[in-house]
């Protein structure tokens, strides 16, 4: 049993180098925290199975009849394991189950057996070989208390891109009995993770219309604009900065931060920045992301001339009226990455995180600054409120919260919030923690009131004004010195571009008209069987150059995003494979037609915009 035990060590060493040595310094330690007894008996089979005694109960990890039996059967039930599907294995106890996975799928499919109970993993390196069950496999093994802290990045790097859609659980027998909140926090990091690729598909599918008309209409701020990187050279980081949110706890230090006018870089979400003019404050500059935002917020005459973070992509109605300067970030926008290619220059972005104070916050930390102090970010219903009276309102309503998600206060217990806003919390917190292990950044809440954010000292704003705001500049004379980001020869150059966009958009419709007669010509071929397979490879070749002359377009992005669910059939069935060369060709072929007429459609409609902006 020892000789096993070493021999599947030192293969574990092997595929995750250390693991050898955790395991012996923390065997002991983690045996006695289980806290259970797990027993080897002998299945009908003549196989050792594991046994479980908890609270004078008798669990069994796999049928003392046949173990395998009960894993085929569940494999089968969970469905076709599609190539390159992730697969979450949860419990080691019967390692049929992943041996059934093995089984019956090829190299492609990523694997993740994860152990919540250290004593059952370790039981099975007395009995089972490791490396014969693993063979050849790339497999991740995680067991809790040896090395789960990089769980949550292994989890979003096998769900990336368009997994979710095909990712396959499974929980073993009784570890809900045995780990019910270790595994219930597994499940949940996977719900979240698809949540979240969810809601993103869902956001971009209700703003990309609009999105699109956003960048066309903006691109001429960024052509006389400023990127947010010009900051780093003009802003001074000893001094603190202050990132202001509209929570209902500002109304309880607002007048204080008058205080820190020019003894620190204030930041302000646009929902704040009327509350803030109300009460005789001028941000340095305020934040604004969201491609829909009623003007109203920051419709003040301080807040014309108020420097402005947004994203191209942002409220076009909100960056007309505004007349100071504005301050871009890279969103990944081919588009808008030509302007500065053709220029010989860069633009940075930022980690946006979903929000207007989350995009301040990552500003400010990426500017270099050495201690960072929120403000009015509650992320919780404070007083039963949403937002600070003056934001959308004069007076915020109440609402009833009873049912609302309850999380620890920075002063109270518990406060009440909702989903998305616990989300940033989160965000926060996984952000800091993360920027703590590179830089020497010192994080405090100042907001006295709302939901506490791990990694953060809470500080009443006074207290902050008086110890960290001890130095004067004047932040209004920095910014005021930097020079726009292009020339007037680049800005002649960027105009040119810009009013050939049309023409390229319409370059486009003229492609996807052609892919879609090839995707005809597929489906032909296809149809009569008996497939020529010379012919039918030079035409696929031809239908690759095709997508691919489209996808180098660089108003092509905009197009893939705004047509969201065509995009997603095609790549989740990427992974789908045909019995056939004929079956293939005419599901390539069904989805090649349908996409192309998508494409020529909404290319038009891009088309229509582009003109309507750059004719004008």
């Amino acid at each position: 049993m020892q000789n096993l035990v070493e021999k599947n060590l030192k293969s574990l060493e092997k595929r995750f180098s250390g693991i050898t040595e955790l395991i012996t310094e923390r065997k002991e330690r983690l045996q006695e925290k289980d806290n259970l007894e797990v027993c080897i008996e002998e299945a009908y089979t003549g196989e050792p199975i594991l046994k479980v005694i908890k609270d004078t109960r008798s669990l069994y990890l796999a049928g003392k009849r046949d173990p395998g039996a009960h894993a085929i059967n569940q494999i089968n039930v969970l469905g076709r394991i599609v190539p390159y599907a992730p697969v979450f294995i949860i419990g080691s106890g019967n390692l049929h189950y992943l041996e059934e996975v093995l089984n019956n799928t090829d190299d492609s499919v990523s694997v993740l057996l994860y152990e919540p109970i250290f004593s059952i993993f370790y039981r099975q390196l007395e009995i089972i070989d490791f490396e014969k069950i693993f063979r050849n496999r790339t497999i991740a093994l995680v067991v809790d208390g040896i090395n789960d802290d990089g769980v949550d990045s292994l989890l979003k790097t096998m769900l990336n891109g368009d997994k979710v859609p095909i990712l396959k659980q499974i929980l073993l027998p009784n570890y809900e009995k045995l780990a019910n909140e270790k595994t219930s926090d597994f499940l949940k990091k996977i719900i979240e993770i698809s949540h979240r690729y969810q809601v993103n598909l869902a956001t971009r599918q209700l703003f990309n219309h609009v999105m699109a008309d956003n960048l066309y209409h903006n691109v001429k701020y960024v052509k006389s604009g400023y990127t947010a990187q010009q900051l780093d050279a003009v802003l001074p980081k000893d001094i603190p900065a202050i990132i202001v949110a509209a929570g209902p706890s500002l109304k309880k230090n607002i007048e204080v931060l008058k205080k820190a006018k020019n003894r620190a870089f204030i930041i302000a979400v646009d929902t704040a920045l009327k509350p803030l003019h109300n009460a005789g404050i001028t941000p340095d500059m305020y934040a604004m992301l969201d491609p829909v935002k009623p003007l109203a917020l920051v419709q003040t005459e301080a807040g014309k001339k108020t420097p402005l973070l947004s994203l191209v992509t942002g409220s076009k109605q909100i960056l007309d009226y505004h007349e100071g300067k504005k301050f871009f970030i890279d969103e990944g926008y081919h588009y808008i990455y030509e302007l500065f290619l053709m220029n010989h220059k860069k633009i940075s972005g930022l980690s946006v995180g979903g929000s207007v104070a989350t995009l301040a916050f990552s500003l400010v930390c990426h500017l270099g600054f050495k201690t960072i102090v929120f403000v009015g970010q509650d992320l919780a219903y404070t007083g039963n409120k949403s937002h600070v009276d003056g934001a959308f309102q004069e007076k915020m309503p109440e609402k009833d919260t009873t049912d609302y998600i309850w999380i620890p206060g920075n002063y109270e217990e518990k406060v009440p919030t909702i989903t998305n806003l616990n989300d940033y919390r989160l965000w926060f917190q996984e952000f800091i923690e993360s920027w703590k292990k590179m830089y020497d950044v010192r994080f405090i809440n100042a907001t006295e009131g709302g939901a506490k954010i791990e990694g953060t000292e809470v500080m009443s704003l006074s207290e902050v004004i008086d110890k960290e705001c001890t130095r004067e500049v004047v932040i209004e004379e920095c910014i005021d010195s930097l020079p726009t980001m292009f020339d007037e020869s680049e800005q002649v150059k960027i105009e040119e571009f810009l009013s050939n966009t049309p023409k390229r958009v319409h370059e486009i419709v003229l492609l996807a008209r052609k892919g879609k007669k090839l995707y005809q010509r597929l489906d032909q071929m296809c149809r009569k069987g008996h497939i020529d397979k010379t012919a039918y490879v030079k035409l696929l070749k031809r239908i690759k150059r095709n997508r691919k002359e489209i996808e180098k377009n660089e108003n092509y992005q905009l197009l893939s995003e705004t047509m969201v669910n065509a995009e997603q059939i095609i790549r989740s069935s990427q992974y789908f494979q045909y019995d056939s060369i004929e079956e293939e060709g005419l599901e390539l072929a069904r989805q090649g037609m349908g996409y192309m007429g998508l494409l020529e459609e909404y290319a038009g409609i891009l088309e229509k915009i582009a003109e309507d902006v750059f004719k004008s």
